[in-house]
């Protein structure tokens, strides 16, 4: 089998593949530079890979292990070839490999003395090592200039609320892989918050303490790349565009597209105040230490043009995204549409924005970024996990409904008056 061909097999079956369910007219493999001594195996290089689809192109990063025959074993073998200087070799992607992931790690000094490196399994959108106290984002769809996440750590190293930044691989243009602390004895924010509503235990106080720490960290942002204005418009738009495309795609959206666009009609006419963000911030970006918080991953939302990742937002886009999250954490509850797991989802809400700072929140624009982030997270769900697309359906119909109450309402006032 010819290995642009295996490559499209292996690539397919990875949780990072982002063109799940599109047809692949073609793949083109570039390779760059070797990471490893030259004429040493096991070898070790980066390889950009070009997916061709019908409507647009992707470029993934493969990082590319080059083992002696009978060496690969089952993980990560991709296929066999013969390459100059190398003679015949086993392919394997070197994430997945034992044996080419010790290399690779040791040639590019960020082994840290682990002899046995692992592969972090939750990884959805990247592939992460494990080597002692060093993490290894190894980027997996690449565009040409410098990662949000490398720009971002790179600025919020000195902060305390962040992992702090140990290098970044580049080639050619690419950023390719980012070392950073590993943050060591910390509790995963998601697996943290859906225990604490499982067993109905508030968790105001950490809520407090993560919303302190996303204000930090947009502080910190702004310092380091500036404060600008965009037209409520000119994001409303862009909502409105997300939501058409979302509506194409997900029957079960078109019944409330109206009236989740008429959520967004609080933005026409209005300057934003705007700045660096995360970006795509959820319970999963937050680490719970012993010293506190700690936010992680600001690549931004995947899928998306690096340019459009790299934009200026409101802050508000931020807290809906831990509110979301939020809303899907009450789906850990035995009972998760009764009022106690509603209610510990409203304390959380109010903790998390009280620990922000309410004062420095404008409600509207924040209810019209949750209404963009579930429209994203219906489309998103539908296409990798179909039986989670319940979970943002259910809070787009809640909000559709709650919005309609409250109208008739507000026009029941009007006719007494």
């Amino acid at each position: 089998m010819p290995l642009e061909e295996a490559w499209l097999r292996h690539v397919q079956q990875a949780r990072w593949f982002a063109g799940k369910g599109l047809e692949v007219r073609s793949v083109a493999i570039e390779p760059l530079g070797f990471h490893t001594p030259a004429g040493a195996l096991p070898a070790v290089r980066s390889e950009l890979a070009r997916f061709s689809h019908p409507d647009r192109t992707d470029d993934y990063h493969l990082l590319v292990g080059y083992l002696a025959p009978g060496t690969a074993g089952p993980a990560g073998f991709v296929g066999r070839t013969t390459l100059p200087g190398l003679g015949p070799v086993e392919v394997v992607d070197a994430t997945a490999s034992p044996l080419a992931r010790t290399a690779f790690l040791t040639a590019v000094g960020w082994a840290d003395g682990d002899p046995v490196p692992r592969l972090f399994a939750g990884e959805q959108s990247n592939s992460t090592l494990i080597a002692g106290q060093t993490m290894v984002k190894v980027i997996r769809r690449v565009e040409a200039g410098r990662n949000p996440d490398a720009e971002a750590l790179d600025a919020l190293t000195a902060t305390g609320v962040t992992p702090r930044l140990r290098g970044v691989l580049s080639d050619s243009g690419y950023d390719l892989a980012i070392a950073s602390e590993r943050i060591l004895d910390a509790a995963d924010g998601w697996a943290f918050a859906c225990r604490a509503c499982a067993d109905a235990v508030p968790i105001d106080a950490e809520l407090v303490a993560l919303g302190a720490a996303l204000r930090t960290v947009h502080q910190r942002l702004a310092s380091a790349f500036g404060l600008s204005v965009r037209t409520g418009d000119e994001i409303r738009q862009t909502m409105l565009e997300r939501l058409d495309t979302a509506r194409a795609a997900v029957v079960e959206l078109r019944p409330y597209a109206a009236g989740l666009a008429d959520r967004y009609a609080v933005l026409a006419g209005r300057e934003l105040p705007v700045q660096r963000v995360h970006a795509d911030f959820h319970l999963g970006q937050a680490l719970l230490a012993p010293d506190g918080w700690k936010l992680i991953d600001f690549e931004g939302e995947p899928g998306r043009p690096l340019a459009e990742r790299r934009l200026p937002h409101p802050v508000e886009r931020d807290l809906a995204g831990l509110l979301r999250s939020l809303d899907y954490a009450r789906s850990a509850h035995r009972h998760p549409d009764r009022q106690q797991a509603r209610s510990w989802c409203r304390r959380g809400r109010e903790a998390f924005l009280d620990g922000y700072g309410k004062a420095g929140v404008d409600l509207d624009v924040l209810r019209a970024y949750e209404t963009d982030r579930a429209v994203y997270e219906v489309t998103y769900e539908v296409r990798n996990r179909p039986d989670w697309a319940a979970i943002p359906l259910a809070a787009v119909q809640d909000g559709i409904s709650r919005s309609a109450v409250t109208a008739a309402a507000q026009q029941e006032e009007s006719d007494d008056v």
